[in-house]
């Protein structure tokens, strides 16, 4: 059996549009969000070799959302979406809730500073790269330690910081190298086991939602803004 490995993004909220830290908080998917989650689980649920067995999500509320639309579409199966908090997404400290805006005139030094970066660092009080890689690679190394299971395809649900690092460890690359690639919402990535280590098939793969709602990308040059 191919060991294949979905990793979708949540889909659009109302912070992501206004270019709010979201971090640990939990705001819900928007309507157009949950638009995008039902746009995304028709897809999955269409292709036979993306039909995941297991789904496993961030236990916040918008990537819930977005892995209870999966598990309803695929229609005849018992899959449940499991949650695990090692998925949430990186901690933005003192910025949760905050918006660009408002931190560009009420904290605007530290805010300049934060965005000339590279690579970008964790805003004030934020968790660090190190620590999000340790959780985020303790997980994988459980759903992914048994080349047995039966569990394919495998699809984790989570955000668009936490599944950037996820991408990096599974491929092999380290926080030093540098990687700007987009990450949509409601986006879908797909990694295939070859041999003896993960290839990327594609990424951040969006033709499902094309003509029916407006891709949102709330990055810089390939690097993410609010988390």
């Amino acid at each position: 059996m191919r060991r294949r490995l979905l990793l979708v993004r949540h889909g659009v909220t109302d912070w992501n549009r206004e270019g709010r830290f979201q971090g640990h908080l939990d705001p819900s998917l928007s309507a157009d969000g949950l638009r995008e989650a039902r746009l995304l689980a028709a897809r999955i649920a269409e292709s036979p070799a993306e039909r995941p067995a297991r789904v496993v999500s961030s236990p916040l509320a918008r990537s819930l959302q977005t892995a209870q639309a999966i598990a309803e579409a695929l229609d005849g199966t018992d899959v449940r979406v499991e949650t695990d908090r090692r998925l949430v997404e990186l901690g933005q400290g003192e910025w949760e809730g905050r918006t660009h805006a408002e931190l560009e005139v009420n904290d605007a030094e530290r805010y300049a500073a934060w965005r000339r970066a590279s690579p970008r660092q964790p805003p004030p009080g934020g968790e660090s790269l190190d620590a999000a890689t340790e959780r985020l690679g303790t997980l994988l190394d459980e759903v992914l330690g048994d080349s047995e299971q039966a569990d394919w395809p495998l699809c984790l649900v989570a955000h668009g910081g936490s599944l950037r690092i996820a991408a990096r460890k599974l491929l092999g690359m380290g926080l030093e190298t540098r990687w700007d690639v987009e990450l949509d919402n409601a986006s879908l990535s797909i990694l295939d086991w070859d041999r003896d280590s993960w290839r990327l098939v594609s990424w951040n793969d969006v033709t499902h939602l094309l003509g029916q709602v407006a891709v949102h990308v709330d990055e810089e040059e390939g690097e993410p803004l609010a988390l």
